[in-house]
């Protein structure tokens, strides 16, 4: 199975930390993000990863290359302008193929088992790793019999980042500025064919200086 490591955003809302470096290369305890996560997905059994790149992108590879160090595989998908993150699957569709593949926000900073999707059985479109509501997220989406539903009225649960797609979601869809739950996957939610887990460990998304500064503590601590 491969891995496909979203790390084209801009970072703006990290302001001077982000102005001469993409966020994916912030370091905590001595590695970058997208360090932390390619070294994690290598311990799991993923052996070939592919990273879509826009803002500064040539840091990125220059910085992780071509997977030699890691004793795996890494392939680019370079964005001349942000796709999204649904858009950004459909231009890597080559790179990818069409075996279902993980897919993992580049700003993330997780304990997540990622050996427990290498090997998951899904006949469905998607399988998403989902987080209950915290005090400063909005909840978009709620979990019953294990499938993933929308409802205005019942919403507990948020994606956080991780989960398996099947590249079946994107065929026919024309390349276009794209986001992976509103216009991908949201369609087949309704027919029961996105499933989903709640994970209550940590699962953190990189958005504010403030973040950086929580995971330096967890790391510590751990």
């Amino acid at each position: 199975m491969k891995a496909f490591i979203l790390a084209a955003g801009l970072g703006t809302r990290l302001k001077d930390l982000t102005k001469d470096l993409p966020k994916p290369l912030l370091k905590v305890r001595g590695k970058s993000l997208i360090e932390w996560n390619i070294l994690k997905l290598k311990r799991a059994g993923f052996e070939h990863i592919i990273i879509n790149t826009h803002y500064l992108g040539d840091l990125i590879e220059d910085h992780i290359g071509n997977g030699e160090k890691f004793n795996l595989k890494i392939s680019y998908s370079r964005e001349e302008e942000i796709l999204g993150t649904g858009g950004a699957l459909i231009k890597a569709k080559d790179l990818i193929g069409r075996e279902t593949f993980l897919i993992l926000s580049g700003d993330l900073w997780t304990d997540y088992p990622f050996s427990r999707l290498i090997n998951y059985d899904s006949k469905k479109k998607a399988h998403l790793i989902l987080l209950k509501k915290g005090k400063e997220k909005e909840a978009d989406m709620n979990l019953k019999n294990d499938y993933i539903f929308v409802d205005k009225n019942s919403k507990e649960l948020t994606y956080s980042g991780i989960g398996l797609i099947n590249p079946k979601i994107y065929e026919g869809i024309k390349l276009d500025q794209l986001q992976l739950w509103k216009d991908l996957l949201l369609p087949f939610a309704s027919k029961q064919e996105i499933s989903g887990e709640v994970y209550n460990g940590l699962a953190l998304n990189i958005n504010l200086k403030k973040d950086l500064e929580e995971l330096d503590v967890v790391i510590s601590e751990g």
